[in-house]
């Protein structure tokens, strides 16, 4: 797991205790993660070929290799890094929370290198 919290100052108190949140809860909020994607990728606005909305259904370990990024304001990224939907080359995919509560997917498709 990597967790990263920006900006780079030290974060205020609910913040600190949103990231030993999402430490102490890191596997069950990559479940909640990925089943969110498997629903929400389902929509058209996402453009998966037939045979990747299959693999949403059969395949278990569809997204690999989380990590969370958290920003100062409460909201926060998981992204996994590894997944065989065209959609995730090269950077992965991530889902956003609000606190605990999952509420967009962040297309990282499109993404400049940093």
């Amino acid at each position: 797991m990597s967790l990263v919290i920006e900006p780079a100052t030290v974060p205020e108190s609910a913040v600190r205790e949103l990231a030993a949140t999402v430490i102490a809860r890191f596997g069950e909020f990559a479940e909640v993660a990925a089943d969110y994607l498997r629903q929400q990728l389902r929509e058209p606005q996402f453009g998966l070929a037939h045979s990747e909305l299959v693999e949403l259904d059969v395949t278990e370990s569809l997204f690999g290799e989380p990590e969370a990024v958290i920003w100062a304001d409460g909201t926060w990224l998981l992204r996994f890094a590894e997944s065989r939907l065209e959609m995730a080359d090269p950077f992965g995919i991530g889902v956003l929370f609000a606190g605990t509560t999952p509420y967009a997917v962040e297309d990282l498709s499109g993404a400049e290198p940093v």
